[in-house]
C-alpha cells in the first residue's frame, strides 16, 4: 500500500492527498467487491430460479445445473460489463459468431475476459514497476496505463484472426460440399436430405462446415423457412459469396425444379476462385522471400564470400 501512496503522491506532489485517495479507491473496490458477491448469492440461491432450473434442467444432471447457474451468471452480469454502444456489440457479436461462438452469453463471457485481463495487467504491471527502482512515478503510471491498453486490445485481435482463419477455411471446404451435394440431388434425395449427408460426409474435411449444415438441417427440421435458414447460415459465416446461389436454391425449392445443373456451376466457380487464391497466394513468395534473404541469408553469403577478399586487402594495406 506505500508504493502504491509513494506513486500516486509522485504524480500529484501531496501526500496527504495521495494517502485519502487509495483509502477512496480501496473503499470504493470493496463496495464494488461486496455488491457482486452479493449479486452472486441471490442469482444462486434464489428459490425462483432454483425452482426454474429445476424445471427447465429436469435429469440433466448436477452438470447441466452448474452449467446452467453459470449461464445465469453470466447473464446477471451482462449489463456491468458489455459496452452501451450498440453498434459495438453488434460488431463484436458479429465477429463472434465468424469465429464459431454461438452461444447467448459468448459476447458477456467475451467482455468479462478482456476485462479480467486488464486487471490482471493492472497488477503485473505494479509488480514488474517496481522492481525498476529507476522509473519515475509518472513513467510507472504511463507504461502501467499503455500496458492495459495493449491488453485489451488483444483479444479483439484474437478474435479477429480466429475469425478469419474459420471463414478461410470454411471457404475452402465449401466446393467439396457443393460437389458432394450435386452427386447426391442427382442420386434422387430431397434438397434437405442431400444437405444432412453432405453435413455427415464433409466433417472429416471441415468439422465446422459440417456442423454449420447441420444447424441449417435442424433449423428447418424445426419449423425454420429454407430461405430464413440459409441467410442465417450466410450471417453465421461470413460467406457472402453465397448470396446468389442461396436465392436459386430458394427459388428451386419453391418450384421443384432441379437443381443439379446450377450446384455443378456454382462448385466449379467455387473451385476456380479456389485455385485462383492459392495461384495469388504462390505469386506472394516471391515478394515475402526478399525479407528474410535481406535480413538472414544475404549477410551470412557476404560475410563467407567477400569477407577473406576484405581481410586479405586489410593486411595488404596494413603492409605498406
Amino acid at each position: 500500500m506505500d508504493y502504491i501512496i509513494t506513486l500516486i503522491n509522485g504524480f500529484i506532489d501531496n501526500e496527504e492527498y495521495a494517502r485519502w485517495l487509495v483509502l477512496g479507491m480501496a473503499f470504493f473496490s470493496a463496495v464494488a467487491f461486496t455488491i457482486c458477491i452479493g449479486i452472486l448469492l441471490l442469482n444462486l440461491l434464489s428459490p425462483l430460479k432454483k425452482q426454474l432450473n429445476l424445471i427447465s434442467g429436469g435429469q440433466s444432471g448436477k452438470k447441466g445445473q452448474e452449467s446452467n447457474q453459470f449461464d445465469k451468471t453470466l447473464e446477471s452480469l451482462e449489463k456491468y460489463v458489455t459496452p452501451k454502444s450498440i453498434k459495438e456489440r453488434n460488431s463484436t457479436t458479429q465477429l463472434l459468431m465468424h469465429a464459431g461462438y454461438h452461444e447467448e452469453n459468448a459476447l458477456t463471457s467475451f467482455y468479462a475476459i478482456k476485462i479480467a485481463l486488464v486487471i490482471i495487467t493492472f497488477f503485473a504491471a505494479l509488480v514488474v514497476t517496481r522492481f525498476i527502482p529507476e522509473l519515475t512515478s509518472q513513467k510507472i503510471i504511463i507504461y502501467t496505463l499503455f500496458a492495459m491498453g495493449i491488453a485489451s486490445f488483444i483479444p479483439n485481435f484474437i478474435l479477429k484472426r480466429m475469425a478469419e482463419k474459420r471463414i478461410k477455411s470454411l471457404k475452402n471446404a465449401f466446393p467439396d460440399a457443393l460437389d458432394l451435394l450435386v452427386v447426391s440431388s442427382e442420386a434422387g434425395l430431397g434438397f434437405l436430405a442431400a444437405l444432412n449427408r453432405v453435413s455427415s460426409e464433409i466433417s472429416s474435411i471441415s468439422p465446422s462446415l459440417s456442423h454449420e449444415l447441420q444447424l441449417i438441417c435442424q433449423k428447418v427440421r424445426v419449423g425454420v423457412p429454407m430461405p430464413t435458414a440459409m441467410h442465417q447460415f450466410i450471417e453465421r459465416t461470413g460467406l457472402l459469396e453465397l448470396q446468389g446461389l442461396v436465392s436459386i436454391i430458394t427459388q428451386s425449392v419453391k418450384l421443384g425444379s432441379s437443381m443439379g445443373d446450377t450446384l455443378r456451376e456454382y462448385a466449379e466457380e467455387f473451385r476456380d476462385r479456389r485455385m485462383q487464391k492459392a495461384e495469388e497466394e504462390a505469386a506472394k513468395i516471391g515478394t515475402k522471400m526478399i525479407f528474410p534473404l535481406v535480413t538472414c541469408i544475404w549477410p551470412g553469403f557476404f560475410a563467407v564470400a567477400v569477407g577473406p577478399a576484405i581481410i586479405a586487402v586489410l593486411d595488404v594495406f596494413s603492409g605498406r
